[in-house]
């Protein structure tokens, strides 16, 4: 279910891309089960499916920041340091924005709550839903044909 505060926030925060240009850092988690499968989520503020990540806080170490993400978002604590899948850019609405995908396969999790976040999922990579973002679909294509060291356009 989409919060309607969270969407015009996020509409707040384009038009604001629009004039200040920002350059961001964020980190996403591939975090994958025992069976293979993919955790995604879905946001309140957007319709789809994401790996689920956010900012890097100002000199906060990726690692970290992917720590503190998957903890608040999906309750998820690696067991083992994530392996970078890739680093990826974006430059389209103006902005400058760089994201870290890391591979979570040994993990643990414990409840969490977040307003961000209306639900999550596992899903085996060849039975992503229709909405998946099309950018978490490329992650999970670059990771199921084993890419390591990815360094693209998001």
């Amino acid at each position: 279910m989409r919060n309607p505060l969270l969407v015009a926030a996020d509409k707040a925060r384009r038009a604001w891309w629009l004039v200040a240009r920002p350059f961001s850092v964020g980190v996403l988690g591939l975090v994958v089960d025992e069976q293979g499968r993919i955790l995604l989520v879905e946001q309140t503020y957007r319709t789809g499916w994401y790996l689920p990540g956010g900012g890097v806080r100002r000199k906060e170490p990726l690692d970290e920041a992917l720590r503190r993400e998957l903890r608040e978002e999906v309750g998820v604590e690696p067991a083992e340091t994530p392996r970078l899948l890739g680093l990826y850019w974006n430059f389209a609405e103006s902005k400058s924005d760089y994201v870290a995908v890391f591979v979570v396969e040994r993990w643990q999790r414990r409840p969490a709550s977040s307003l961000e976040i209306a639900g999550d999922a596992f899903f085996a990579p060849t039975e992503l839903p229709d909405d998946v973002s099309p950018a978490a679909r490329r992650r999970i294509a670059e990771y199921t044909s084993g890419a390591r060291d990815v360094v693209a356009q998001w």
